[in-house]
Order: C-alpha cells, then sequence, then structure tokens
C-alpha cells in the first residue's frame, strides 16, 4: 500500500516538475520586504503533495491557491518572528524529533529514506527543515504572549477525571473544518459550498482547501477527544450525530467550526492513584492546544492585517 502510494506521489511529480520546466518565474505576492514568485509556488506544491497523501487528486490550480495561501502564511509568520528574534535556531534533537513526526505520517522509517524521496521529488532536506523550525519558533511565540491568559483548572479537571471513574466513557474520533467570512450573511452560503465539495471530494480534501485550522495539512484530523474534555457547547452539538455526520457551523473565536464524527467508542476505563496524573497531564495538553490554537489564529489574522501584501 505504501509503495502503491509513493509511485503515485512520484508520478504526480513528475506532471509538475515538467511544468515548472517550462514557468516563466514571476513575482506573485510582495509581502513586506518578502516576495513569492512563480517557481517558489510550484515548489510549495511539490512540498504539499509529498507531506500529504489528500493533496495528491487535488484539481492543479486549487493546489496553487493552496500553495500561495500557505507560503503566504509561512512569509507573514517569518516576518513576525524576525521581529522578536534575529535568527531561528533549535537543538537538532528537539527538531529532528518534529520531522521524524512529519515523515512517520506518510510511511517512510528513517530520516535517510526521507531525504532520497525529497531527493526524487526535487526536494532538500534542509527546506523542510526550516518550514518546521518556522512552525515550531511560532507555537513558541504563542506560548509566550498567551501562556498568562489560559484557563486551566486543575481541581476541575481533575474532578473531572474522578468523576468518570469507573464509567463508560464516549470518544470522539474528530475531523474539522475551520472557515470565516467577511459578513454574518455569507455564513450559510459558504456552508453550502463547503457541504458540496464533501460530497464531491471528501472531507479531508475539502478541509485542505478551505480549513483555515493548521489541521487542514493532515485533512483536518483532530483525532480521538473524550466527551468529558469537550467544551460543553461543542459537545451539544455533536451528541445526537452518528458517525459520519457533520455539525452544523458552531462559532468560536476565529471563526466559524464544522465537524465531522469519523468514528465513537465506548469504554470504562479504571483511574488508580498511579495514573491519575498521567490522565490529568494529558487532558491539561489537550486544554492548553485548544486555547493556544485559537490564540494562534487570532494573532495571526491581526498581523496579517497589518502586514504590507500586494498581489502583483
Amino acid at each position: 500500500m505504501v509503495k502503491s502510494k509513493f509511485f503515485l506521489v512520484i508520478f504526480f511529480y513528475i506532471i509538475l516538475i515538467n511544468n515548472t520546466a517550462g514557468l516563466e518565474n514571476k513575482i506573485i505576492l510582495k509581502i513586506d520586504n518578502k516576495i513569492i514568485t512563480t517557481l517558489d509556488i510550484n515548489k510549495e506544491m511539490r512540498y504539499l503533495v509529498a507531506l500529504n497523501p489528500y493533496i495528491q487528486n487535488i484539481e492543479t490550480n486549487k493546489l496553487y491557491n493552496i500553495a500561495k495561501n500557505s507560503l503566504l502564511k509561512e512569509k507573514v509568520k517569518e516576518i513576525e518572528l524576525l521581529k522578536n528574534s534575529k535568527e531561528i535556531n533549535f537543538e537538532e534533537s528537539y527538531l529532528d524529533q518534529f520531522i521524524e513526526n512529519s515523515y512517520k505520517k506518510i510511511g517512510i522509517d528513517t530520516k535517510e529514506e526521507f531525504i532520497k524521496y525529497l531527493t526524487k521529488q526535487n526536494l532538500l532536506y534542509k527546506d523542510i527543515r526550516e518550514k518546521i523550525s518556522t512552525e515550531i519558533a511560532w507555537n513558541r511565540l504563542i506560548y509566550s504572549k498567551y501562556s498568562s491568559q489560559l484557563k486551566i483548572n486543575e481541581d476541575d479537571l481533575k474532578k473531572q477525571i474522578l468523576d468518570n471513574t469507573n464509567k463508560n466513557q464516549k470518544s470522539y474520533f474528530l475531523q474539522e473544518i475551520l472557515f470565516e467570512t467577511k459578513k454574518k450573511s455569507e455564513i450559510k452560503d459558504m456552508y453550502n459550498i463547503i457541504l458540496k465539495s464533501i460530497r464531491d471530494d471528501g472531507f479531508e480534501k475539502t478541509a485542505i482547501i478551505f480549513s483555515i485550522s493548521d489541521t487542514s495539512k493532515n485533512g483536518g484530523s483532530i483525532g480521538w477527544v473524550k466527551k468529558n474534555s469537550l467544551n460543553p457547547k461543542i459537545y451539544k452539538a455533536l451528541e445526537k450525530l452518528n458517525n459520519g455526520e457533520l455539525t452544523e457551523p458552531i462559532v468560536i473565536p476565529g471563526g466559524f467550526l464544522i465537524l465531522k464524527v469519523k468514528d465513537t467508542r465506548i469504554e470504562k476505563k479504571q483511574i488508580s492513584n498511579d495514573n491519575l496524573e498521567n490522565e490529568l497531564k494529558k487532558l491539561i495538553r489537550q486544554k492548553t492546544n485548544e486555547q493556544l490554537n485559537q490564540y494562534s489564529l487570532i494573532y495571526y489574522k491581526k498581523i496579517e492585517k497589518n502586514t504590507p501584501i500586494h498581489e502583483l
């Protein structure tokens, strides 16, 4: 299965590389003191396909726009990061772990295999390192700015865990699409457009095309979430859904959220004193990430609005 997938990726790349060879390199966007060219966008298209199996069959014009927007976001973040620090550096082992997580998601086991894989796609390992470094630095910046505003009540979370000990606990495997509109009157129209895309192309491709959440890169997948850790507003929207069904748009900070219940499971979990702390740490981490992701989106929108962006 993995070999078959790689063959399709390589075939797709041959098309992209051949198209790139005949391209005239033009400046498409000027973002403050940085530029994005046609060759940059085509390189980003190859990068996105290499690390995301859901992107492989997206039409070229849609993929082009996804790549352009991805680079725009990356450059805006880089500009902001350099205002806060002269360079982006991490310990090698720390960065390597994030890179390893990326290539293992696509079925590659070692760094050496990954480098060979990238070479075949006309991509450089150092470019992947730079991209992931930017994301790590951005996450650290958001944490430094907003960690003091996080609302995590450990006593309440511990009570949640203990109250559900020895009871049947429901968990949801969730996918998301987070979208925004300029006017409230446009929400219904946008929702209908997204629904049509889901019917025609599937949820994962639609998330890549329309979602402004970072989870769009992996088809909108959030993963398994326990019922007791969900925001009451979110749980209310989910509780009547069957597997495969979607919520209507839910208003959250940063936009409008559509959730899909991909799967559910019920399990009885016994919590002893030994693993109570581990369960608490997991729940704290989940709640922390949820809040930081919202702050990240809000902060990005703010700096993008104040960044000079010119389409040429």
